[in-house]
């Protein structure tokens, strides 16, 4: 079974024993602890779970562990790209790709960055990101890109 197809048959199942009514953090940690556990398990029986590019990741039509899918939101003005990007340049975090707009004032951005040689958890830069945004006055929200596809699909 591919990684993806885990990952999307453990999010509906969280989703169809929570509701719809549950925040998607809750249950993307969910999915998360339990996606850990099961890979744990079947790599400790020797079943790989890994594609070509090493243990954890997978295939970029798939998406990958070790890429963050992080959007930002909220009025423009000056310094949201440079804030967003000098906390990733600080976590060791690359910027795959990057897209911003502002439309009527409003600004939005989606990056996709490799934290593969992240100096910190996926939690901590989240949490980081989400600080900044409070600093920055916009929203940013960041997810792990398997986790995003994934839930995306539901």
């Amino acid at each position: 079974m591919a990684n993806e197809d885990l990952i999307y048959r453990i999010t509906r199942a969280v989703y169809d024993r929570l509701g719809g009514a549950v925040d998607d953090g809750t249950v993307e940690q969910l999915v998360t602890d339990i996606y850990k556990q099961v890979a744990a398990t079947n790599n400790n029986r020797g079943a790989a779970l890994a594609t070509d590019r090493g243990a954890g990741q997978m295939s970029s039509a798939e998406g990958s562990s070790d890429r963050m899918v992080i959007s930002v939101f909220g009025l423009d003005h000056p310094g949201i790209v440079a804030g967003v990007s000098q906390i990733l340049a600080e976590a060791s975090c690359s910027i795959i790709d990057i897209n911003q707009t502002v439309v009527q004032g409003k600004f939005a951005m989606v990056i996709i960055a490799d934290t593969s040689r992240a100096r910190e958890s996926t939690a901590e830069l989240k949490e980081r990101l989400r600080l900044a945004g409070q600093n920055l006055g916009v929203n940013i929200y960041a997810q792990r890109e398997d986790l995003f596809n994934a839930m995306h699909r539901i």
